[in-house]
């Protein structure tokens, strides 16, 4: 998120948390050799369908759990009937409401919120918030996890030459998958924006087809 203290011990992204719970079974540990930090309160951020299931999970393993998001209930990404769950689970929601900073000394132990005005709407038709001059406040917090959304790793896109992104940062393809290089050939993610796995793997295969009929002369 780029603000004060995320690489303090207890900062989890969501992926990482979840990983460590549901494949590495981090919950049983010391049974397994994976563990997670466990809190007594755990500050969720984001309002997305991964940060519905972050909050559950650490709901699951006895936290006391809030979710904090920058905007509306209504405004949230995610699924309704998540939301629904998250909040017969017990999850507090903290709407309209954005961190600051992470607070601790090398390990978390509260979070810096502010609260936040719902202005004019932007580009997506939603309102845009705007933080509240002197409406700080401090959260308790010994975990932190945070699921505002995962991009692909840009290194590879900045050091291939003649690779054109679209405005949003997005490789720009055709509809075969095929780069502004030639030979090179993308899917997922990288060329369409954040979207669904399955959709991902529809485009793979279309580019992968693409690969073979390039191969064989086609």
């Amino acid at each position: 998120m780029g603000i004060p203290g995320e690489n303090q011990i207890g900062v989890y992204s969501a992926n990482e948390f979840l990983t460590r719970v549901n494949l590495m079974h981090a919950n049983a540990f010391p049974q397994y050799d994976t563990p997670v930090k466990r809190g007594g309160d755990v500050v969720v951020i984001g309002g997305g369908n991964v940060a519905m299931d972050a909050a559950r999970v650490a709901r699951r393993m006895g936290a006391e759990v809030r979710l904090v998001y920058r905007r509306r209930q209504e405004d949230m990404p995610a699924r309704l009937v998540e939301v629904h769950h998250a909040e017969e689970e017990g999850i507090r929601f903290l709407t309209c409401t954005n961190p600051t900073r992470i607070l601790g000394e090398g390990t978390v132990s509260g979070v810096e919120v502010v609260s936040m005005d719902m202005c004019e709407p932007d580009d997506s038709g939603r309102p845009r918030a705007k933080p509240i001059p002197g409406s700080e406040q401090i959260i308790p917090a010994e975990v932190v996890i945070e699921a505002i959304g995962q991009s692909p790793n840009p290194l590879l896109i900045r050091m291939i030459e003649g690779l054109v992104r679209e405005k949003k940062g997005n490789l720009k393809v055709d509809e075969d998958g095929r780069t502004t290089v030639p030979e090179i050939f993308a899917a997922g993610d990288v060329a369409t924006g954040a979207a669904t796995v399955i959709l991902a793997m529809g485009a793979a295969k279309i580019a992968a087809e693409s690969v073979k009929k390039m191969f064989d002369g086609e």
